[in-house]
């Protein structure tokens, strides 16, 4: 209705079994992947975020992931967090919007049907900048998850809004990604001791061998007196 707020975290609840979720990928500690209960809900989030840029609802509050997921449109996504961020919208119209989802194993969609404020809105996307380069690191244990590096960089998203062929409106969402660590499953090769050579035993060295004359022909004796 006119004025409501959508939430994310209220619409798909605390992520337990209870309410039917079972381990996937989330972002951990320092930009390396963990699973956890619940992981994957950041791609319904941007989904349905998605949908509401371009349906021009008020943007209440949207958190981006803290790293760059390249499955993503770099500064139009959003994730949740329960209990500490969640991805929020209003409706802004003078009218009421019906929301539908559908998805398929490989596909999310969402549609807002209503009245539309605007003839057209779209996003223009700036050039990345900022750019910060990603570590390398080593993980020896056995619950590793080697995973590719990704360089950090901030991006502007403008949000444009036409009416009669004219822009009416532009809105710019900042957002800023740190940079996530190459991880190698295994031990840093640079770290590990140097093994000594142990020194050979004295006289145990075989002496070189005789290198043979050469072959042909032998010089003529030296004549007689």
């Amino acid at each position: 209705m006119p004025g409501e707020t959508f939430s994310m975290n209220d619409t798909i609840k605390e992520r337990t079994v209870a309410n039917g979720y079972t381990v996937g990928f989330v972002i951990g500690a320092g930009g390396v992947f963990a699973e956890e209960l619940g992981g994957g809900v950041s791609a319904a989030t941007t989904t349905m975020w998605t949908a509401a840029f371009f349906a021009g609802m008020e943007r209440t509050f949207t958190q981006a992931h803290s790293i760059y997921i390249s499955r993503y449109q770099a500064g139009l996504e959003a994730t949740v967090a329960w209990g500490s961020f969640d991805m929020k919208f209003t409706n802004n119209t003078p009218n009421a919007v019906f929301i539908t989802t559908k998805m398929t194993d490989t596909s999310m969609n969402a549609t807002f049907w209503g009245t539309p404020t605007y003839d057209e809105i779209k996003a223009e996307f700036g050039s990345r900048y900022n750019v910060r380069p990603y570590p390398t690191i080593y993980d020896k244990t056995k619950k590793c998850l080697g995973q590719g590096g990704m360089e950090g960089f901030s991006i502007d998203v403008d949000r444009v809004f036409y009416k009669d062929g004219a822009e009416v409106n532009r809105e710019t969402i900042t957002t800023n990604y740190r940079s996530s660590p190459k991880v190698i499953c295994g031990k840093n090769p640079d770290k590990e001791p140097i093994k000594p050579i142990k020194p050979g035993k004295p006289g145990a060295n075989p002496s070189a061998s005789p290198t043979p004359a050469p072959s042909g022909d032998q010089a003529a004796p030296a004549p007689q007196s």
